[in-house]
């Protein structure tokens, strides 16, 4: 499809800074005492089928009901992020805050696998057993990127002793800041490269990294992937390919755009993949204060106008999963002896999902 480079500023609440909206702060939406009440009582009435088996219509509440559309609306039409806090995690398991995330979930989108595990509420912890090379079990650094559903979320049950700090950050405002300071790089991120995805080597055709559909401007990023597939197709990545990802993650690490906080047990936020990318700071765990999140990934039917591409490796990633399959594994990038860490490759790769 025919994919032109947006030449105006995007006007968009969805195109924010940090350092003009008030950073976690102008990001986070509160419960009540009434919404988070109003979610445990339907953790008790659906405790009668697994957590991940709840339905919309099981997690009905006029309360509830309410916060959850304003919320979608924001993912979907606002800033594309939100920090949900109020929920009162006091007194309550790790189980029944799986299922109150889930049922929060339903109202925005639809649940999928993440991994050959069959898990639709991930567990985003370190494991030393970490075949497939997956950065969400690890405790390094992961730098701004994308992965491949609509709606993406993380919920803090615990955090480390030390570091894992969430950072968010507008794609939107990065193709701004690189309109003005660097617009050379934007020719060469809507073209796009080759992804490694599942089930093939490498895709067809080029996936872009920005693309504008009727004026309408998203993103996708994946270092690793690209990375990856270029190894596969027996090339270097192109030279004007690779300085524009350069500088498209320097403008994301900017403390002025990037908003950088701690998620506290009992937030959740919710983000939209392809209008805001995500980053995590490494941390330390001890067996005190052993690093907990729960993980979404959410399909949005009807969802943003975007490159056909961008939604591909995300369905690919579902039938995958489906199947009890692993999907992309890393075993070139990781090393697989256990406690050894990542190799050198995941730790300066521009993503890791």
């Amino acid at each position: 499809m025919k994919n032109e480079i947006y030449n105006k500023p995007i006007a968009h609440p969805a195109a924010w800074r940090a350092d003009r909206i008030g950073a976690k702060e102008g990001l986070t939406h509160r419960m009540a005492p009434e919404h988070s009440a109003a979610t445990w009582a339907l953790v008790d009435r659906t405790r009668n089928k697994p957590a991940d088996a709840t339905t919309r219509e099981d997690f009905d509440d006029p309360l509830l009901n309410d916060l959850m559309l304003a919320l979608k609306d924001e993912l979907m039409n606002g800033h594309g992020c939100v920090v949900l806090s109020g929920l009162d995690i006091t007194g309550r398991t790790v189980e029944d805050y799986g299922r109150a995330y889930w049922g929060i979930g339903t109202h925005l989108g639809q649940g999928v696998a993440q991994s050959y595990r069959g898990d639709k509420i991930g567990l985003v912890q370190k494991e030393e057993h970490n075949p497939t090379g997956r950065g969400y079990l690890m405790d390094v650094e992961l730098r701004s990127h994308t992965d491949f559903h609509e709606i993406l979320s993380l919920a803090s049950w615990r955090k480390s002793a030390e570091g894992g700090y969430s950072g968010l950050v507008s794609s939107l405002a990065i193709h701004n800041v690189m309109r003005e300071e660097c617009p050379q790089h934007l020719a060469a991120l809507y073209e796009g490269y080759y992804l490694a995805r599942p089930g093939a080597s490498a895709s067809e055709g080029k996936v872009p990294v920005f693309c504008n559909v009727e004026g309408t401007v998203s993103c996708f990023n994946q270092g690793l992937f690209y990375m990856m597939a270029a190894k596969a197709r027996g090339e270097e990545l192109p030279a004007s390919f690779s300085e524009a990802q350069k500088a498209l993650g320097q403008i994301a690490a900017r403390p002025g755009l990037r908003a950088d906080f701690m998620l506290e047990p009992g937030e959740i936020s919710f983000f939209h993949n392809f209008t805001v990318m995500h980053s995590r700071t490494a941390f330390h765990d001890t067996p005190e204060h052993k690093r907990l999140l729960l993980r979404l990934w959410l399909n949005v039917p009807n969802g943003r106008a975007m490159h056909p591409a961008f939604t591909e490796m995300g369905r690919r990633m579902d039938e995958v999963h489906a199947k009890g399959e692993a999907g992309v594994v890393y075993p070139q990038f990781v090393k697989t002896v256990p406690g050894a860490g990542p190799a050198p490759e995941i730790r300066n790769a521009v993503s890791a999902q």
